[in-house]
């Protein structure tokens, strides 16, 4: 398998994997920068955004005149060319002949947010001036996408970084500018004008420091965020909570209107700390980690964010992803697996559509390509559960199949008289020694059925517009020293969201619930005996 990776410009790492990856399509990880102060000086512009005309409008000017040195569009948050090597297709190009012009790109390719521009040599990736950052977003007042974050913890006497620019809605435009309005006890946190918050915190900072920044753009309008950040002292667990969420992003959000930013306000209102994704596209794993400053793992289904870093991506299988999560260093660390099983063939259609008795929904679950699936993602993470005890383990995923939890003989007339059915997509997770997150916290399947399939979808057009069957297909495994506080099936439903395919106003972008689980670290996997 090819495997293809990219580097953001100037300063962010990349994480390869350990081995080849047993994934569909390419492989890319994103690690947010660690952003130093001295900054050195600007070269010579040499590419221009034309702010006031059309939104991918450049002004050039090169030393050498040439009839085939061109400027490539690309995301903000990856794949522009490294070292002269191209990482992805440009989403939009055209040639800048001579030695100075202009140049207007078909904005038509693009869709409303940031993106860079590169001027290349000669039909080649070899840039002849820096990238340029620019935005096509039609509103014109910058402003975050959330009234208050939780930032990712900071520990005395150790650098602490974040970068708040990309929270906003018009990131990317040089001309904003970022303030540090209020920084609460000491002061440890300080700003710059690009948006960067930064510095050590002391045994004096506050355990809890509060921050106000500010935002202010073109028009001189600003906009303001409150933000958290839980100083750790010397000797205490960096993580004792640890949130963790699955959610199938639903073509990666594109069937709903603003879901970039509806996406980024769902995670950050939950205050999640890794989430498992599933119709990422190859793209939008990144996307949400550029903005929210994480870290991510992104294959072109399954993938993999986290406010905290990848540390190593790991051996994994069809349909599936794994990473290692350091928590805190080495001291603390966690296994993390994203699965997307097959669609094909969804097995509960055969008892309340078909009419087909249990011996044959199982032999077509077999049929679909599921039971092997979950047999090999099983396998693979049997060595990690070895280990969980002090490394815990977490498989998140779209498993596209029921749990065998749910199907019992109490539960028959909820599911068109399945009754007691051994789903493999979820028994073969907890013979290996996972444990279901939602059905420790809720036991009965009854009382609560936790359903996550579908709330856009509620009638099925391929049959007769029969009411959609109602099933839990989206979990949240974990095995080792933690424990569940709660779990719930999560969607935003204030309002409530319209069925497809009157999705596209909808706040909630997915047409799946997400799985949200809250754990409590125990503690060995906190370093203690």
């Amino acid at each position: 398998m090819r495997l293809s990776t990219w580097l953001p410009a100037f300063g962010v790492a990349l994480i390869m994997p350990s081995a080849a990856i047993a994934a569909e399509g390419p492989i890319y990880t994103y690690t947010p920068p660690i952003h130093s102060i001295a900054r050195p000086p600007e070269p010579k512009p040499l590419l221009t955004w034309e702010y006031n005309k059309k939104p991918a409008t450049f002004r050039y000017n090169v030393t050498t005149a040439s009839d085939t040195n061109w400027i490539g569009v690309f995301y903000s948050f990856g794949g522009v060319p490294v070292n002269g090597t191209k990482s992805m297709d440009p989403l939009t190009w055209d040639y800048a002949k001579g030695k100075e012009g202009e140049v207007r790109l078909n904005a038509s390719k693009l869709g409303q947010g940031s993106y860079k521009a590169i001027l290349m040599a000669d039909d080649t990736y070899e840039a002849i001036a820096p990238p340029v950052s620019f935005n096509t977003a039609e509103k014109t007042n910058v402003r975050y996408y959330t009234y208050k974050m939780n930032l990712r913890p900071a520990r005395e006497g150790e650098y602490w970084s974040f970068d708040a620019s990309k929270m906003t809605n018009i990131e990317g435009d040089d001309e904003n500018l970022y303030y540090l309005v209020y920084s609460s006890g000491d002061g440890w946190v300080h700003s710059t004008h690009t948006g960067i918050l930064y510095g050590t915190p002391t045994k004096k900072s506050r355990r809890k420091t509060s921050l106000a920044v500010k935002v202010m753009g073109r028009n001189k309008l600003s906009y303001f965020m409150e933000a958290v950040v839980e100083v750790r002292g010397p000797d205490v667990p960096m993580v004792k909570e640890l949130k963790v969420m699955s959610m199938n992003l639903w073509y990666g959000g594109t069937q709903v209107k603003d879901y970039h930013a509806k996406q980024v306000k769902v995670i950050n209102q939950l205050n999640a700390d890794i989430v498992g994704l599933q119709e990422t596209d190859g793209i939008h794993a990144l996307r949400l980690a550029h903005a929210l400053g994480w870290w991510a793992y992104e294959s072109w289904d399954a993938s993999i964010i986290s406010r905290y870093p990848i540390v190593e991506a790991l051996d994994s299988t069809n349909k599936t992803a794994a990473v290692r999560i350091a928590l805190d260093g080495d001291k603390q660390q966690v296994i993390v697996w994203g699965a997307h099983l097959g669609f094909q063939q969804y097995g509960p259609y055969g008892f309340c559509f078909e009419g087909k008795d249990n011996k044959t929904v199982m032999q077509q679950e077999d049929d679909s390509g599921r039971t092997a699936e979950a047999q090999e993602l099983s396998d693979a993470i049997k060595p990690y559960i070895n280990g969980s005890d002090t490394v815990p383990v977490l498989l998140t995923g779209d498993f596209n199949s029921p749990s065998h939890l749910d199907y019992t003989e109490a539960t028959k007339d909820m599911h068109c008289g399945a009754g007691e059915m051994q789903w493999p997509s979820s028994w073969y997770p907890v013979q290996a020694g996972m444990k279901d997150s939602f059905r420790e916290a809720h036991p009965d399947p009854v009382a609560d059925p936790g359903y996550t399939w579908s709330p856009i979808f509620l009638n099925n057009p391929d049959y007769d517009d029969k009411p959609e069957p109602k099933d839990r297909i989206d979990f949240v495994y974990y095995a080792g020293a933690m424990r569940v506080k709660e779990s719930v099936a999560y969607m935003i439903d204030d309002p409530p969201p319209k069925p497809e395919p009157k999705q596209k106003d909808n706040f909630w972008t997915s047409d799946h619930y997400a799985v949200v689980t809250t754990f409590e670290m125990l503690d060995k996997a906190l370093g203690k005996s």
